[in-house]
This record gives C-alpha cells, structure tokens and sequence, in this order.
C-alpha cells in the first residue's frame, strides 16, 4: 500500500492537515487545491481499507482520514513492534554458537537474526557486535 501512494505522490496524508472546506466566494485555485487533497484523501483511504482484514476495515471505514487511520492502526499494533524489537535485539545478543553446528549454518543464523533486528527499526552498533 505505501508504495502505491509513494508512487502516486499522495503520502502527504500522512503528514500535512487537512485543509478547511473553502467558502464559496473563495478563488477557484483555493478550490482545486483543496479539491486535490480531498481525491488524494480518498484514494490514500480506499487504498488502506483495500489492504486490510474484515475486522479491521469494519472499525476503520468510518474514520474521515487516513491520519486517523494511521494513527488507530499505530495504537493497535505499534507496542507489537517494540515487543517484536525487543525480542529480536534479545536474540542478537543471547546467541551463542551451539556444539555440532557449521560455522556456515552459525553465520546464516547470525545474518538472519540481524536482518530481523533491522527490519523492527533498531541498528546494530559496534560495542553490540562485540
């Protein structure tokens, strides 16, 4: 889903505020302006809804933004990620060679410990490594 609104340029939904309904007596580029933003708006929104179980659209199709959206989302699952962190930072640092094990199998193991610790947002220092 974030690739297609990188690709379409409507990630700012994310980011900037909702632009206030203009008056009618406003210009016409104030008008198409926030007429953009709407259409960015509801694509960034059915994209989201799109890619989400039965359960969670049901609670999310009412929200008005795709900020609210990503901000329900965040509180439903953002401590998971920490947790999830914590858990493959933990492994990182406890891992310790087992008897009878390759040292390639070993290496395999250590890379895809790493990856995930990556892959969860945290980084591998150098007093880490040692």
């Amino acid at each position: 889903m974030n690739i297609v609104l990188i690709c379409e340029n409507h990630t700012f939904v994310f980011t900037d505020e909702c632009l206030e309904v203009p008056a009618a007596t406003v210009p016409k580029t104030s008008r198409e302006k926030y007429d953009a933003r709407i259409l960015s708006n509801n694509k960034a929104k059915c994209y989201m809804l799109a890619s989400m179980s039965d359960v969670l659209r049901k609670k999310h199709e009412d929200m008005e933004t795709p900020y609210e959206m990503w901000e329900s989302l965040q509180a439903m699952f953002g401590q998971q990620s920490d947790q999830c962190r914590h858990e493959a930072t933990r492994a990182y640092t406890n891992m310790r060679m087992k008897k009878g094990v390759s040292v390639r199998e070993h290496v395999l193991n250590m890379i895809n410990t790493m990856h995930d610790v990556e892959v969860h947002g945290e980084t591998i220092d150098k007093r880490a490594q040692e």
